[in-house]
């Protein structure tokens, strides 16, 4: 089974080496059928001629694509279409694959007899980086329609890491291309990972978490600040896929009624019950949230 590995970048000039490092030895271990494709997205460092550079020595197949429309839901979905493996994975480029990611990758698939969007554990590159963006439950999850999972706990965000993300081509066939309103670089920086996840639950494909597929993430925030902003961002993002999900399957919007009900709390108590320590209160999670759903209506607007 051939596989994909797609990794889109913009202005990583500084990181993305170690990344496809990373990528080229796990493969090697393997012995796996494998390609890499990086999207540049619409980059102004030396981002592309970096990738050019590392490439020359890498017994792997590397496509280097272009995609001008900046956002990260419109840069997968450029990968996508550059892609020629029948197995697909995501990560990102400031990630690095651990040497038994490929082997563990296709262990699993190659036993599946239904069609998952899959991803792994994700742990901190930096140990001095805020323990943010990372997942390391030490049992496997899965989430799927059959099973009602989101009538019984919030899945969205709660599932997998878009930096580690995998599926076969066949689960691309169904669900079509990323929500390009959505997703780092656009209005609302966040959310076009777990877009996907809740379509896929929506059309009875099963999400699942596996404690290995180990990917290390070096994210680089260390501050309150920087904890701040990119909660900021993910409740923004959540927001807007309330927008977009509250007709078609409110039950996968209850979250927001419970923020709120816990912001009257912290209003009527003067507290922060959230986050205090980042600064960001659930006060704070409701307001973004209102913010993303006004987003996401202009974005339908003048897209009409």
């Amino acid at each position: 089974m051939k596989l994909s590995i797609i990794i889109c970048t913009f202005n990583r000039a500084y990181a993305i080496a170690p990344c496809l490092d990373s990528i080229a030895a796990a493969v090697a271990h393997a012995g796996a059928q494998a390609e890499i494709v990086v999207v540049d997205n619409a980059s102004t460092d030396s981002t592309s001629l970096t990738v050019k550079d590392w490439a020359k020595s890498c017994p792997l197949p590397v496509n280097l694509v272009y995609e001008p429309k900046k956002g990260l839901a419109s840069a997968r979905n450029c990968g996508l279409r550059a892609a020629t493996g029948e197995l697909i994975m995501f990560t990102d480029d400031d990630c690095r694959m651990s040497k038994n990611y490929v082997n563990d990758l296709l262990a699993y698939f190659n036993l599946d007899t239904e069609l998952v969007i899959r991803g792994g554990r994700v742990e901190l590159g930096d140990s001095a980086d805020l323990p943010l963006t990372i997942k390391t439950d030490s049992n496997r999850i899965r989430w799927d329609k059959k099973s009602r999972a989101a009538e019984y706990e919030l899945i969205g965000g709660k599932t997998i890491s878009g930096c580690n993300m995998a599926m076969k081509r066949e689960v691309v066939q169904r669900l079509g291309k990323f929500d390009e309103r959505l997703g780092a670089g656009t209005n609302i920086p966040g959310g076009e990972d777990t877009d996907y996840y809740l379509r896929a639950y929506l059309a009875g494909i099963a999400i699942e978490y596996v404690p290995d597929m180990t990917i290390f993430h070096w994210h680089g925030r260390k501050l309150p600040a920087d904890a701040n902003k990119l909660m900021k961002n993910y409740t923004v993002s959540n927001g807007a896929l309330y927008a977009k999900y509250l007709f078609k399957a409110p039950y996968l919007c209850k979250e927001l009624l419970w923020d709120l009900r816990k912001s009257v709390h912290e209003i009527i108590h003067r507290q922060n019950n959230f986050l205090p320590d980042w600064n960001f209160s659930y006060r704070d999670k409701f307001r973004y949230c209102l913010s993303g759903i006004m987003k996401y209506y202009y974005a339908v607007m003048i897209a009409k």
